[in-house]
């Protein structure tokens, strides 16, 4: 199946304005949720396409607000997933946890199940920010769980911050960096606000009660960010996210930008897998599950794998997400590989686009050749980047 696992955790005590993904409020239904999780695991094992014999490498409880689940659900979940695969002795296993859900006794019991890797969703240490956000924790709470995590044990905390905020500025950016570094995360997910269509923020929006931070205000604060953290000695390995040394990447994250297999369980969840048949090239297919509790539980319980739909990806589709999520890393697209796929030659088919792109010092290819990445200021504008990619691959791979 895969050496990565992703578990979608549902339940939210109460929905941010800026999320759209799948949860829901009503946590009378986890114990419910966690029997159905445990069947979906039981139920992929039992398939021809189950994890083999290579061991698992990372598992990512995601969400949602994986935090509100009880100890005992995610000991049980653990269980059943050292039954049915079996892990590596170096696994790294992480769980996002929002402040507000966290206490001394949670967090030391996450650490004795063998969570090794805490994801915190501060999002920010001003109060006024994180009711703008609709966060439930105060600043002061956020600092609490976090010394609460390093008395448990963990000793690798990843901290999430949002920024872009109408209004913000560099200094007050500055200000909510410098309250994270002080607790000295080994890692720090910074993401730009973004409206997503349909949630609370982006229905303030449409009023005319929100408006966003201007384009190139953006760009100033990306830059900054970059500049600021690889300064303080953090390596900016991904266009959100940075580590304190190589060995602090999320490497299950890494595996995603690798277009390496997972497999993903929960309502909603997605999977990638690359699947070869005799005397035929391999299929790389991505399938999602059902994004509806109450359709995913009764599936499972009629014995059916919660799929709502599945895609087999064409080679352009391939060459397009290469493209996509190799730009978005510090190593940049891999040439090699993007030519084997294409049966083609990356640097001859883009030449023009590559040139252009680095005259305007955007991006680059590497001293060895075997890679094109972007500076600081493409990754500013990856979007616009990739669409520029876009437009060229169906012409060339048609």
């Amino acid at each position: 199946m895969s050496e990565h696992l992703y578990l979608h955790i549902p339940f939210c005590l109460k929905k941010c304005r800026y999320c759209d993904f799948y949860s829901e409020t009503d946590l009378s239904r986890v114990d419910e949720y966690a029997s159905a999780l445990i069947r979906e695991i039981q139920l992929r094992s039992e398939t021809r396409d189950s994890w083999g014999r290579a061991p698992v490498k990372t598992i990512y409880f995601g969400g949602g607000t994986p935090s509100v689940l009880p100890l005992s659900s995610l000991e049980t979940v653990m269980e059943t997933l050292h039954q049915y695969c079996r892990l590596s002795d170096d696994a790294e296993i992480t769980l996002e946890a929002n402040p507000g859900t966290l206490d001394q006794e949670y967090l030391t019991g996450l650490s004795s199940l063998g969570i090794n890797r805490l994801s915190i969703g501060v999002q920010s240490f001003d109060d006024e920010r994180l009711a703008l956000l609709g966060r439930i924790h105060s600043g002061d709470e956020a600092g609490r769980a976090i010394k609460w995590a390093r008395a448990a044990g963990f000793e690798n905390i990843g901290l999430d911050l949002i920024y872009g905020l109408p209004g913000e500025t560099r200094l007050d950016w500055e200000k909510q960096m410098d309250a994270a570094l002080a607790f000295c995360p080994e890692h720090l997910s910074c993401y730009m606000l973004t409206l997503e269509p349909g949630t609370p923020l982006y229905h303030r929006y449409e009023k005319g009660l929100f408006t966003p931070m201007a384009g190139e205000a953006q760009v100033d604060l990306f830059t900054f960010t970059s500049e600021y953290l690889v300064a303080g000695g953090y390596d900016h390995y991904e266009i959100s996210n940075f580590a304190h040394g190589k060995e602090n990447q999320s490497r299950h994250n890494c595996a995603y930008w690798e277009m390496l297999p997972y497999t993903g369980f929960g309502p909603s969840a997605h999977s990638y897998w690359i699947q070869g048949e005799r005397g035929r090239a391999d299929h790389h297919i991505r399938f999602w599950n059902l994004a509806d509790l109450d359709a995913y539980t009764r599936s499972l319980a009629e014995g059916h794998l919660p799929v709502d739909s599945r895609e087999i990806l064409t080679p352009s589709q391939q060459m397009l997400e290469r493209i996509m999520v190799g730009l978005r890393t510090g190593k940049g697209l891999d040439i090699d590989a993007f030519d084997i796929l294409s049966k083609s030659s990356f640097q001859m088919d883009y030449r023009e686009l590559v040139l252009g792109l680095e005259k305007e010092k955007l991006g680059q290819i590497t001293e060895d050749g075997k890679g094109f990445i972007l500076t600081r200021a493409g990754w500013a504008r990856l979007d616009n980047i990739i669409e520029r990619f876009a437009r060229d691959l169906p012409l060339k791979f048609s």
